[in-house]
């Protein structure tokens, strides 16, 4: 039955995390007050919500892994960063409004979590960006 549900990829190739993801996750006996945790965003979530997912990605996305999924019917978003901000003593600077450019493209803009650390930006190749802040 749980391979059923990974076969709903269409038969498109996964790959080894994906796979390995889904064969982890639909095992696990019921854990109605559990939480997991997506390393990515820093939010929690009901464990038994990975059971609902069809597939590996999915699954790596809701734990905040997917982007070193390496499926060949996924784009390649090999090069991708987040980053933290930090005065010039070293803290961690949360709430800091930021726009992160590629050239003239902003790639990204928001606020720093409370950690100091910005959402995750992907390019398909390397690029050099740079990360302009509320004042500077």
């Amino acid at each position: 039955m749980e391979q059923e549900k990974q076969d709903e990829t269409g038969g498109k190739e996964e790959c080894l995390l994906c796979r390995i993801t889904y064969s982890v996750y639909p095992n696990f006996a019921p854990m109605p007050s559990a939480m997991a945790l997506n390393a990515e965003t820093g939010e929690w979530f009901p464990f038994d919500r990975l059971k609902s997912y069809s597939n590996g990605y999915e699954m790596a996305e809701a734990l905040g892994y997917a982007w070193a999924c390496d499926c060949r019917e996924r784009a390649p978003d090999r090069f991708n960063e987040r980053f933290e901000l930090r005065d010039f003593t070293g803290n961690r600077q949360a709430g800091v409004c930021y726009r992160i450019r590629a050239g003239s493209r902003v790639l990204a803009k928001g606020v720093t979590d409370a950690q100091g650390r910005t959402q995750r930006v992907s390019t398909d190749n390397a690029k050099q960006v740079s990360i302009e802040v509320a004042g500077s």
